[in-house]
């Protein structure tokens, strides 16, 4: 049997260009969607399957790692908009004794109160964490206003939490360093702030995780 009892398995030219300009334009139509929602729902992206979701917010729409951390909290002008002058802000790594700390800072400013641990009802409540994105669509701004504006379940008022008149300074989380070492929270640009940073042994922090 010769080869040429064989049928031919060889694409026409013609039909090739063809099938190359069905995935030009269906891969073009792909990347200005990417695009589109990239700069319009970002967020969107984080419903897809992992690592899909994470590579697509990184690389299309530009977001921060991990996704569920924002610095616009943290920017120059915009810190001056919300901080008071003494507000605390614990700024350990991450797995280095964070909400320890938070609880440390609130008996200091209570000076160990009777009822210090009963104003402590929530560290989230008590202690913000301005970094954490909220929901899927969050941006700082919306978020800034939940915290002066929104009414818990009890009908109390959550900045009422954080920003109690019992406190003779507020305390607030981050996991960003300072600036001035190549992280993000100006040490040297906002003196009326205090900072505390905490380390711990790498071992230890890799076996929390």
């Amino acid at each position: 049997m010769s080869k040429s009892d064989f049928p031919s398995k060889t694409v026409p030219a013609a039909k090739a260009r063809s099938i190359g300009k069905v995935c030009a334009i269906v891969f073009g139509l792909l990347a200005v969607s990417i695009g589109i929602i990239a700069k319009v729902r970002p967020h969107l992206f984080m419903a897809l399957p992992f690592p899909l979701s994470v590579i697509l917010w990184t690389a299309a729409a530009g977001g921060e790692m991990p996704p569920y951390f924002t610095s616009a909290a943290w920017a120059e002008e915009e810190i001056k908009t919300w901080t008071k002058p003494n507000d605390v802000i614990v700024t350990p790594c991450v797995k280095c004794g964070t909400n320890w700390m938070l609880y440390c800072s609130h008996q200091i400013r209570m000076k160990g109160a009777a009822d210090a641990d009963e104003l402590f009802e929530d560290v989230n409540l008590v202690t913000p964490w301005m970094d954490l994105v909220q929901s899927r669509d969050g941006s700082w701004a919306k978020q800034k206003d939940r915290y002066n504006d929104t009414v818990l379940p009890d009908g109390s008022h959550l900045k009422d939490k954080w920003d109690s008149d019992r406190f003779p300074f507020r305390v607030f989380k981050s996991h960003y360093g300072p600036k001035e070492t190549g992280g993000v929270i100006s040490i040297t640009g906002n003196p009326q702030l205090k900072f505390v940073a905490m380390t711990r042994y790498g071992l230890d922090v890799v076996n929390s995780i």
